[in-house]
């Protein structure tokens, strides 16, 4: 499995070669979480899906279920896991950009929300897939 880049934010107050670290570190992140899901039997359909200032990171079919993946990446010391970056406001915006998805796309499928939080460290990364993470009825 591939291994991310190590990468440690040193305050909100990044430099531009910080911000494009850190751009790429999740861009890694989010090439792990398409791989892992691929070798899971999912079908990626939609990598960085944009409408505007939305994104989706991931879309993907596993089984009869529309995907909608949110993909977190950490470095091992930060305090909080990955995917309570995931709070209320990402998720009402996700769900929004999703309903759009459905319906530009005409898919007929149920639509569920997965996050996919990864922390790596030196040693190497872990993947946690947190499958139906929440729903629209939730909210």
């Amino acid at each position: 499995m591939a291994q991310l880049k190590f990468y440690t934010p040193r305050s909100n107050n990044r430099t531009q070669e910080e911000r494009h670290e850190a751009l790429r570190f999740g861009q890694q992140g989010e090439q792990m979480a398409a791989q892992f899901l691929t070798d899971l039997g999912y079908i990626i359909l939609e990598h960085n899906y944009r409408r505007g200032h939305l994104e989706i990171d991931l879309v993907a079919l596993d089984g009869d279920e529309l995907v909608v993946v949110e993909v977190k990446s950490r470095a091992y010391d930060d305090i909080l896991q990955p995917e309570d970056a995931v709070d209320h406001k990402k998720r009402l915006a996700l769900i929004r950009l999703a309903n759009e998805y459905v319906k530009s796309h005409g898919r007929k499928e149920n639509v569920r929300f997965d996050i996919v939080s990864i922390v790596s460290n030196e040693g190497g990364s872990e993947i946690k897939h947190l499958k139906n993470a929440y729903n629209v009825m939730s909210f």
